[in-house]
């Protein structure tokens, strides 16, 4: 499995890490962790701790049409890059923050998801408990990073895959 993560998803792990709810260590440990150089420009100048360049795949621009259009629609030229490299290989999974990308991500057809979507595939495969999905849940509930409907729809996944 591959993750392409975006900068803002980057961010949020840095406050995550920062706060000790979650380390990154738990994403190396699930798949092979890629940026693009774009993306790691604007890791660099955010100063985004929780990367570890040492572990991370660093890809170019894949797809030029994909890229084109996606500048063209005036993404970034990270949002771009990442979506240059987006696959409907289910083993390439963005994860993203940015509503725009997810959407463009998924008219493509690309394998995308949002931060606390990918808490849940960590839940599942038991690499984070169930009560910390849901205190990520309700963090990202007040951050205003998820919707209502969002939060709903995992603290009901969570009362039906209650083992």
């Amino acid at each position: 499995m591959d993750l392409l993560i975006d900068t803002c998803s980057w961010i949020k792990f840095d406050y995550l890490q920062d706060k000790n709810i979650v380390n990154t260590d738990i994403l190396y440990q699930y798949a092979d962790v890629a940026v693009t150089h774009e993306v790691l420009a604007e890791i660099k100048y955010f100063k985004v701790s929780s990367v570890k360049i040492e572990k991370t795949k660093i890809l170019p621009i894949k797809n030029n049409e994909i890229y084109i259009s996606a500048m063209k629609l005036m993404f970034d030229r990270a949002d771009a890059s990442i979506l240059s490299n987006g696959s409907r290989d289910p083993s390439t999974l963005i994860v993203s923050e940015d509503r725009a990308l997810l959407t463009y991500a998924t008219i493509h057809r690309f394998t995308c998801v949002q931060l606390i979507d990918l808490f849940r595939i960590f839940t599942e495969t038991n690499l984070i408990s169930r009560n910390k999905l849901l205190k990520l849940s309700n963090i990202f509930r007040n951050l205003r990073n998820i919707t209502k409907r969002k939060e709903k729809s995992i603290k009901e996944w969570l009362q039906e895959s209650n083992p």
